[in-house]
């Protein structure tokens, strides 16, 4: 399973049981986000990785998660660090952070945030 989907299937919907989860694309009946949280997960990059003469190698996977809070019913701060929290718990490291108002609905706060992980694997 890839990052991507481990986060949509698993990991998120254990951090916010009211959120709704998308991979990659927001439906369109939920694009005029009016039931919020919206949360959507997509994967940006992956690269193929060796570690040297020890035969393993490893995949470097970078993934986005990018959710739609009302700020009028979420703490912010505390949203961020149960995600950092939660994510670094299973191994994901942050490398970027992005926190604004949504440019076309008020009382709607976008955060992006992207996390590394690696998954070394055995060469046969």
């Amino acid at each position: 399973m890839t990052p991507a989907v481990d986060l949509k299937v698993t990991i998120l919907p254990d951090l916010f049981p009211d959120a709704k989860i998308f991979a990659y694309r927001i439906p369109e009946n939920y694009q005029k986000l009016e039931t919020l949280p919206i949360i959507k997960v997509e994967g940006v990059n992956e690269i193929n990785e060796s570690y040297g003469s020890d035969q393993y190698g490893a995949r470097s996977y970078r993934v986005q998660v990018m959710a739609f809070l009302d700020i009028e019913e979420t703490d912010i701060e505390e949203f961020n660090d149960v995600l950092d929290r939660g994510l670094e718990a299973e191994g994901y490291t942050l490398a970027y952070a992005d926190d604004r108002p949504h440019d076309q609905y008020d009382n709607v706060q976008v955060i992006t945030r992207q996390y590394s992980v690696v998954k070394i694997k055995e060469r046969g």
